[in-house]
Parts: structure tokens; C-alpha cells; sequence
């Protein structure tokens, strides 16, 4: 019979790399992982772990029953979950992953209420962008994440699913073209990509770099980019100091905004449509369902 917690073990192998890197995130001796490993190909009937060079690689086998285990323990956590609901009002901590302008708008405010109604439950919040809040909820080192993709549009394609995870729709978010008060489009409300040809673009993601070249491709040039951090109160500040212009979601607007930059529309540029990504079974959690109304509230009264 297959073990819960050796089954999570394959995670972190997996997602580690070696047994002596998994050993240190666990807090365990790395004899102590070889030992729990084997006796989960003992279970499995097969070899789910091969050492290439310096690192440890899952063989085929490993590989179909960590798809399982990802799901499996989504399970057992939903069923654990369930089962202390049954005593009353929803309880417990809830892990959620979170991309960073929600981090600084939507989250906090789906938070405070939620204090305010459910105050046994408690939020473990952690700031990771695509494809990682991804990552995290496919290993179960999360109940729930807050994602996005761009549609319709050009776009990176979403990460490929080990599993069928469900996707539910919270809101949509513009995505503005921020200039400095004195820019000579800024009286414009919609401009087009082609009328800021010349300017520099202040870019933190690399999917919004892809996205600016093929919108910029059909009118025959190539935007002039300074990468910078993934920091919209840094990049609005570049702005505002004559720098470039930028791309700044509606979302870390309403969290800061400089009052010497202004955000127009850029012409086609598609919105930003945020989804909540877990495991259906998930959904049987009372904390994480709650949780989820409170996104969804938040992101339809924004502050």
C-alpha cells in the first residue's frame, strides 16, 4: 500500500533534485530518504528514481505516480479538511499562492474580511508569479492560487497540467500604457502602439516583452526595452522621471499610483482575465471555499 508521507517525499525529490537537498528542506538525514524511497519502490514495483550525475531523476514510473501523488494528496488534505469542519465553523489555515499586483490590492482586502467573518481561519499567503503559483498548486504546496492569462491576444501558452485542475473566474483586469504627465501623447485617452514607436518601455515580465513585440511586429519595429524587477511602484517611478513608458495593471494602480504619471489605453492590448486555479476536491474544504467568495467579493468591489 502506498504511503502518504512517502508519497510526498517523491515531491520533494522531484521537485529537489537529490536526496541530500530534499534530506535539508525536510529536516531529515539523507540515509533516512533513501530508506523511505526504497521502501516506496518496494510498494510501487518499480524503480522511481535514477541518479544522473549529481542529480536524482525520476524514471517513467516515478513520474506517473507523482501525477497520482499531486492529486492524492490534495485528497487526503480536502478530506482532513472536511472532516474538522464538521464541528462547527469553517477552521484552520488556508495556503494561498498569489501573484504580486493581487498581493497588493485584491488579497489584502479579501483578507480583511475575511478576519472579520471567519475569524478560526487563517491565511498563509505567498507571493509567486506564473508558472510558479502554478507549480505550487499542482505539488500541494498550496490549497489555492491566484493566476491570470491574457485573452484573446498574443501570449505565452498556460503551463501543460499533470492533472485537470479546476479554473475559476474571479475577475478581469485592464492592463494600462502609464507616461509621464508631460508626454506628448498623454493628452490622448487610446493610443496606439505605432504613435509611441520611439519611446522606451520599462518591462518586469517577460511575457509582456513577447506580447509588446508581436503587437509591435505589423507596424515594422522592434521596441526599445529596459528590464527591470517585478516592481510596479519602481517601474511607475522610472515613468515619472522621463525614463520610458510602461505596462501597469489596473490592480497595482488601485494599490499605488504616482501622481506624476498618467495610465492610458493602448489600443488591442488585451485584458488580463484572473482565475482561481486548485484541485476540485479542494472545493469540499469549507475555509477554502469561503475563501474564494471573498476573492470573488473583493475583486467585484474593488476599493
Amino acid at each position: 500500500m502506498l504511503d502518504p508521507t512517502q508519497l510526498r517525499l517523491l515531491q520533494v525529490v522531484a521537485r529537489a533534485g537529490s536526496y541530500s537537498a530534499a534530506a535539508r528542506e525536510l529536516g531529515y538525514t539523507q540515509p533516512a530518504i533513501t530508506y523511505q524511497m526504497r521502501a516506496l519502490e518496494r510498494s510501487a514495483g518499480s524503480t522511481l528514481a535514477v541518479r544522473k550525475g549529481r542529480t536524482m531523476q525520476l524514471t517513467s514510473a516515478g513520474q506517473v505516480l507523482l501525477q497520482h501523488a499531486d492529486r492524492i494528496l490534495a485528497t487526503i488534505r480536502g478530506a482532513e479538511s472536511e472532516l474538522a469542519a464538521l464541528a462547527g465553523v469553517p477552521t484552520g489555515t488556508v495556503r494561498l499562492a498569489a501573484f504580486p499586483s493581487s498581493c497588493a490590492s485584491l488579497v489584502p482586502a479579501a483578507m480583511v474580511s475575511m478576519r472579520r467573518s471567519h475569524p478560526g481561519v487563517e491565511i498563509e499567503l505567498i507571493q509567486a508569479d506564473l508558472p510558479q503559483a502554478h507549480e505550487y498548486v499542482l505539488r500541494g504546496d498550496v490549497d489555492l492560487a491566484l493566476a491570470y492569462h491574457f485573452e484573446p491576444g498574443p501570449d505565452s501558452p498556460r503551463p501543460t497540467d499533470r492533472d485537470s485542475l479546476s479554473r475559476l473566474p474571479v475577475s478581469v483586469d485592464d492592463v494600462r500604457l502609464v507616461l509621464p504627465v508631460g508626454h506628448r501623447a498623454a493628452r490622448k485617452r487610446v493610443i496606439g502602439i505605432e504613435e509611441v514607436a520611439e519611446d522606451t518601455w520599462i518591462i518586469a515580465s517577460p511575457n509582456f516583452h513577447a506580447m509588446l513585440n508581436t503587437a509591435a511586429a505589423p507596424f515594422g519595429f522592434v521596441p526599445q526595452v529596459m528590464r527591470v524587477a517585478d516592481d510596479y511602484v519602481t517601474m511607475q517611478s522610472l515613468v515619472a522621471h522621463g525614463l520610458g513608458i510602461a505596462l501597469v495593471p489596473n490592480l497595482a494602480l488601485t494599490a499605488h499610483r504616482d501622481n506624476r504619471i498618467v495610465p492610458r489605453t493602448l489600443r488591442y492590448w488585451p485584458q488580463r482575465n484572473i482565475e482561481i486555479e486548485l484541485w476540485p476536491d479542494m472545493l469540499r474544504v469549507d475555509a477554502v471555499r469561503v475563501l474564494v467568495d471573498h476573492l470573488k467579493a473583493a475583486a467585484a468591489n474593488p476599493a
